[in-house]
């Protein structure tokens, strides 16, 4: 009976993030805003989850309103009270790339740095 759930080819992508990479955002909007023309504000609610962790908190998250539910198109839980509308995305921590990059500016310097102070001095 479970074989043709366990049988199935894995939905995972290759290279797919894997670890504590996830965070959870909650972005609110008033329930008379049109989300194409109005920025949401944002909260971020978790950061460094896994995707099941990350998963776990924005559906507590939604929980803990009156009225909440899962859109499985987007991907996203959400919940509405008193006028607003709350979507809780589950997305990759961007902070990561960009320390990489830093570290990798860093020692790019750093080792032109050493190559500069090593360069032999032309004798006459």
């Amino acid at each position: 009976m479970h074989d043709r759930f366990l049988s199935s080819r894995t939905r995972t992508r290759t290279g797919a993030s894997l670890g504590r990479v996830f965070s959870v955002i909650r972005q609110t909007w008033q329930i008379t805003d049109d989300p194409r023309k109005t920025k949401p504000k944002e909260l971020a609610l978790a950061t460094s989850r896994t995707a099941s962790d990350a998963a776990d908190v924005a559906r507590d998250a939604a929980g803990a309103f009156a009225s909440c539910g899962f859109h499985k198109a987007s991907g996203a839980w959400w919940a509405a009270e008193d006028g607003d509308f709350h979507r809780f995305l589950i997305t990759r921590d961007r902070r990561g790339g960009v320390a990489a990059l830093l570290g990798l500016g860093v020692a790019a310097l750093a080792l032109t740095a050493l190559a500069a102070t090593r360069r032999p001095k032309d004798s006459k």
